[in-house]
């Protein structure tokens, strides 16, 4: 039975036209992709289906129907009655889709008060059930907590837990695992596909990570630029795509096995952490819990011209010791030195003039730009600021800067919201190298881009690695963009380093069942392979770090 019929959809803005004759079909309980790049149109597609097109947009189709019910030319009040309990949608940033002012709480019980008539108590158990079910530690605490409590790998599974609480005819998921670690991301998967399993929900899945459509998708249908440009099932398409533009999507996407990067030359450390640790103080409504151990006696060197990949799950002190790394975060014990010296105790103008030597490239490019500033005062404030420039020399430096990154000059007149995803990671990068750093700390800088224009990230950082002789410190919880960048891999739990060494060494002979459990978790773009259910996490004592073989350090 067909439980989503689309026919010559079409969807514009005005007089530009962003979506062009889409047809799309989906069986009761089958798993739809929908892939493609940013701009594509994937999103605008499922936005029109919800009914949650801006006010500026315009739609036609000749059929779109949700179960035999047309959804052409419904009012707002029928079409609140069948989200949710009919047709769900789970959003990449879930941020924008829980409201700040209410506990989490509030919010999943609502929908189910709402819409299944269950009284309070029984909507509260089967919050704490689906909360549980996406893995959120002590589910009864967290309803009555709010989204800013939480990281946004959990505000995510929280978002999904709401959605499927209602157990919908047709879920909608919009990069779901996006920020998700590989390990959640594993169950959130495992998650979604029981549901389709056990409810004969089906789902459309729109997503860029190749992996995840391998692991999700019976059908794959590709988009670029609003058209459909190839629907084959998913075994098929990975083996044998018919499309050129369907081949250069499969073939940025990294490997597990793809050839390692080779070894810089041995120098000396550029940026040292000696015996790192953090606490943060704990919170509760009426009073302070026990503090939260973020770091517990990190040391790690990253040399020029090397890059450290520093990967684990959510919590487990990844950014944290970022943060410490830039000095934008001061409250911690041991020492942080840049080219041998101890720069810890530095504050004032002292700190600001060190800190310039290293930089950080955050997650989100368009939460870190100021959308107020154009990109050309964007890079004239820290050259104005750090190396005295002004006028047309400034113009010419910040012209300069973007060349590097691959954009043009015509660029700096212009504001972040009328730059992709991709263009506006390379401002970023290019702003980061304003100020002539040693080091750049990228906290997840490709995580949230497309295969190919992750690839060409990836590949403008090697670039200007070999030219300018930068080191990364590179945070990510993705293991096959770790084999594409890394040279070395340090693996984060719980505030320890728990396996560290050359990325050929950890990731080809992990030794810590920590780490082994993280590989065996990623997902790959090869649907042929067997879908196994994610294993749970092993718990293991800490021990201290132990060489194992040339460089090779494991807690074991």
């Amino acid at each position: 039975m067909t439980v989503l019929d689309i026919r010559n959809l079409a969807v514009a803005f005005g007089a530009t036209p962003v979506v062009h004759g889409v047809d799309l079909s989906i069986a009761r309980g089958e798993a739809l992709a929908l892939v493609g790049e940013s701009g594509s149109g994937k999103s605008i597609t499922a936005m029109a289906l919800m009914g949650l097109l801006p006010a500026r947009a315009s739609m036609t189709a000749d059929a779109m129907e949700l179960e035999g019910q047309d959804l052409r030319g419904l009012s707002d009040a029928a079409l609140r009655r069948l989200r949710g309990p009919q047709m769900g949608m789970i959003f990449q940033e879930p941020m924008t889709s829980l409201t700040p002012v209410l506990t989490i709480g509030r919010q999943m019980t609502e929908a189910l008060r709402v819409h299944f008539g269950l009284s309070g108590e029984a909507a509260r158990a089967r919050a704490i059930d689906m909360l549980d079910r996406v893995e959120i530690s002590r589910p009864a605490d967290r309803l009555r907590q709010y989204p800013h409590e939480f990281s946004g790998g959990m505000r995510q599974r929280v978002m999904i837990a709401m959605t499927m609480a209602l157990e919908p005819r047709l879920l909608i998921a919009d990069e779901p695992t996006t920020a998700l670690d590989v390990t959640v991301q594993a169950q959130i998967l495992d998650l979604m596909r029981t549901l389709v399993r056990e409810t004969g929900t089906s789902l459309l899945l729109i997503t860029h990570d190749m992996g995840v459509v391998a692991q999700m998708a019976d059908r794959v249908t590709v988009m670029r630029h609003g058209r459909l440009v190839e629907t084959e099932a998913a075994a098929p398409l990975f083996a044998a795509p018919r499309q050129d533009y369907t081949r250069i999507l499969l073939n940025s996407v990294p490997r597990l096995d793809a050839p390692l990067r080779p070894a810089p030359q041995p120098t000396p450390p550029v940026l040292g952490f000696r015996d790192i640790s953090r606490s943060f103080a704990g919170r509760g409504l009426l009073r302070r819990s026990e503090p939260v151990r973020a770091l517990d006696g990190v040391t790690l060197d990253i040399a020029r011209g090397e890059t450290l990949a520093l990967v684990g799950e959510s919590g487990s002190g990844k950014s944290t010791l970022g943060r410490i790394g830039t000095r934008l975060d001061l409250e911690h014990d041991g020492r942080v030195e840049i080219d041998g010296i101890d720069i810890t105790g530095l504050r004032g103008r002292a700190l600001r003039k060190l800190r310039s030597r290293v930089q950080v490239v955050f997650q989100d490019p368009l939460a870190s730009l100021d959308p107020r500033f154009t990109v050309g005062r964007t890079l004239g404030e820290p050259l104005r600021i750090h190396q005295g420039l002004a006028g047309e020399c400034l113009r010419t430096r910040a012209a300069d800067l973007l060349a590097q990154v691959g954009l043009p000059s015509s660029a700096l007149g212009r504001l972040p919201h009328e730059f992709s995803g991709g263009q506006r990671q390379r401002i970023a990068i290019a702003r980061a190298l304003a100020v002539d750093p040693a080091v750049i700390v990228a906290d997840e800088p490709t995580s949230a881009l497309d295969v190919s224009v992750q690839s060409k990230v990836l590949d403008l950082m090697e670039d200007l690695q070999r030219e300018r002789g930068l080191a990364y410190l590179f945070v990510t919880h993705d293991l096959a963009v770790v084999r594409r960048i890394a040279h070395r891999v340090a693996v984060m739990r719980r505030g320890r380093i728990v396996e560290m060494g050359p990325v050929s060494a950890v990731l080809d002979d992990a030794r810590h069942p920590y780490t082994q459990a993280l590989l065996a978790a990623a997902p790959v773009a090869d649907p042929t392979r067997a879908r196994r259910p994610p294993a749970p996490m092993p718990h293991t004592p800490d021990k201290p770090l132990s060489l194992v073989s040339d460089g090779h350090w494991v807690a074991a």
